[in-house]
């Protein structure tokens, strides 16, 4: 058999050995972050569905709704992974209060003299957006703990709000591990306690 010969057997064996390889890869991987994502929600006591590339995760945190789901979106004709947090945060902020990132178009009206409600401190005024910001919330917001669960937000996460009574973030990737999982919503958790610990404070002092 000639070497010609041989390699149009060959070819497509190394193909299929490349797709059988990449097939197992994948298959791995996906058991991997399976078994995270249903541990993780194990420990919570939380439910977990998955499919072939999604999951979802969903329960209550101190009797508030969380969400979590990786989804998959198309950027610039390719398809890039997302991890989305969803937490309800009840009453401890006013339903219309609505909180964002900064934005490059934010600076520029600044400088123009169109600049959004502020909280009074000029770190967080510098990193975010608000509209209908009460006198309450503002009292809120200065809390030094909530005041510290924003900062990290927004310097952890590209994306986030709060609107609705709810505060929604996300960030690249699909985690893999439970420790990664526990990494990424911690940041919601922590902001939604230091925020009904500042509200029962706040009014404990209208009271007094």
């Amino acid at each position: 058999m000639s070497f010609d010969t041989l390699s149009i057997y060959l070819l497509p064996i190394g193909a299929i050995l490349a797709l059988a390889l990449f097939a197992f890869a994948f298959w791995k991987e996906h058991q991997r972050r399976n078994r995270a994502w249903r541990t993780f929600a194990a420990r919570r006591d939380w439910g977990c569905t998955s499919s072939l590339a999604s999951w979802e995760i969903g329960g209550l945190y101190q009797g508030r709704q969380v969400r979590m789901n990786a989804e998959q979106r198309r950027d610039g004709g390719k398809a890039r992974e997302y991890t989305v947090v969803q937490l309800e945060l009840g009453r401890a902020l006013p339903p219309d209060l609505s909180i964002r990132p900064e934005r490059l178009g934010d600076r520029l009206l600044k400088r123009v003299g169109r600049r959004d409600e502020e909280i009074g401190d000029a770190e967080l005024d510098d990193a975010l957006a608000l509209q209908n910001l009460s006198d309450e919330a503002r009292d809120v917001l200065r809390a030094p703990a909530v005041r510290r669960q924003l900062l990290v937000l927004h310097q952890r996460f590209a994306r986030f709000s709060i609107e609705d009574e709810r505060l929604q973030l996300e960030a690249h990737g699909i985690p893999n591990s439970v420790e990664a999982l526990e990494s990424l919503v911690a940041p919601a958790l922590l902001l939604s306690d230091a925020l009904h610990d500042a509200v029962e404070k706040t009014r404990a002092r209208g009271h007094a």
